[in-house]
């Protein structure tokens, strides 16, 4: 939201705004001359012409409730994305339930190391582009697309990417089926000349590559796939490895952001480009000069010698694959504090939650981040704390600050992992 807000006041047009919450992304829209006004209340939306909400706000929202009263017009923050990206001809929209932002800011990469000088909303701050968004000059753009509640059926991309699918988003989508059925409808707004970048490996894909009837392409490791990793190799957890198009060598890299997972957002990024006629120097060069976006396994500082590290990650695939890539750094022990965030997702995939976390040497879990939701399941944290080996349960941040600096050593490393605001333990314990 905040990257629509900001490329719509640098076109002209007058934009406020309202969020309880606090953060860097405030304030970078303040600075930038929006208001945003610290609570949800009905003036706020007094005298717009348009107002634009996400999919997290609820139906009695006294903003929503005044723009229906008052006849002012309103649009999901997906329908606007879509009218607003459908003026560049080559839309490049990166769906799938893990990795969108990684993928995003690896094509973003790619895009201006090749000198297109592309648009880019992406869900993280990056460095290259000083924020979570860039307005450019080209007839490129390249985007995030989320699934949840159908928001990328308002997309028109001539480009669209799917990385993966898996369950989430339980608390809208019935089951794994209907979440298959989402994305396949997602293709059916491609531009008539578009294409499809699709994970080839993933069987959870198979039913929209049936679906779409364009241009299909596939990443993966098998040599049926369009773009194809070969010759893959590991060094303290970074991949490198040769790329392939069409069965011919494209370019070898090494990749400059941890995890097996990576190779296949890197192939998902390269396909795309290489699809569009991007010189494979500018692929490797702009793949491996990218080191991760904001809170995607980043690197925070130390606490007692011990590594801080800050990720995202909220979904027990994407805990599953952190927590291997830190295992694999890691010189000692890893430790997790984990967020869990929003209670439907946490009461549907508790099991899963509780195996992916396992995986680190000492778990630390605090209270659930409600997001947008309320304990209509009636789920306990500490339901799940009981599932793991060891784990404890801290409520407070300031005790689990305590509880890190008494124990990490040198050599350790700990994950401040979720994607509330669990980060915020970060300046806490660091090392002067």
């Amino acid at each position: 939201m905040s990257s629509l807000a900001l490329i719509l006041k640098s076109w002209g047009k007058c934009v406020t705004g309202s969020d309880s919450g606090s953060g860097p992304t405030l304030a970078r829209l303040r600075e930038a001359g929006i208001p945003v006004y610290p609570e949800h209340a009905a003036k706020n939306a007094a005298g717009a012409d348009l107002l634009v909400y996400t999919a997290a706000v609820s139906d009695n929202n006294p903003e929503l409730v005044y723009a229906r009263e008052h006849g002012i017009p309103l649009f999901e923050r997906a329908v606007l994305l879509g009218y607003m990206m459908a003026e560049f001809k080559n839309a490049i929209a990166v769906a799938g339930t893990h990795g969108k932002t990684t993928v995003t800011s690896l094509i973003s990469s790619i895009l201006r190391e090749a000198g297109k000088d592309p648009t880019v909303l992406v869900g993280a701050s990056l460095k290259a582009i000083g924020g979570n968004y860039c307005l450019g000059s080209s007839d490129y753009a390249v985007y995030e697309a989320c699934e949840y509640v159908n928001s990328f059926h308002h997309f028109y991309p001539h480009c669209g990417v799917i990385l993966n699918i898996d369950a989430d988003h339980l608390d809208f989508f019935k089951d794994l089926g209907a979440i298959k059925q989402s994305f396949a409808r997602f293709t059916d707004n491609f531009a008539p000349d578009g294409f499809l970048a699709v994970n080839g490996d993933d069987p959870n894909c198979e039913e929209v590559r049936r679906y779409y009837q364009g241009e299909t392409l596939t990443f993966g490791l098998a040599e049926t796939d369009t773009c194809r990793a070969e010759k893959i190799r590991f060094s303290c957890g970074f991949a490198s490895f040769e790329i392939y198009y069409n069965g011919a060598f494209a370019t070898a890299l090494t990749l400059r952001i941890p995890g097996r997972h990576n190779i296949y957002n890197a192939l998902a990024a390269a396909l795309v480009c290489l699809r569009y006629g991007i010189d494979p120097q500018a692929i490797r060069a702009g793949i491996e000069s990218f080191t991760g976006a904001d809170r995607r396994f980043e690197r925070r500082g130390t606490c007692n010698g011990a590594v801080v590290l800050d990720d995202y990650a909220h979904h027990p695939t994407e805990i599953r694959a952190t927590l291997q890539s830190a295992k694999e750094a890691a010189e000692g022990r890893v430790f997790v504090v984990f967020q869990p965030h929003t209670y439907t997702r946490t009461f549907y995939l508790m099991d899963d939650f509780a195996q992916a976390l396992s995986i680190a040497d000492q778990a630390v879990i605090t209270d659930i981040y409600a997001a947008r939701e309320i304990n209509k399941v009636g789920v306990n944290v500490l339901a799940l704390r009981d599932k793991i080996p060891g784990a404890l349960y801290i409520s407070k941040f300031e005790e689990i600050a305590a509880y890190l600096k008494s124990t990490l050593k040198p050599g350790d490393m700990a994950v401040l992992m979720g994607a509330g605001n669990v980060n915020e333990i970060a300046p806490l314990i660091l090392d002067s």
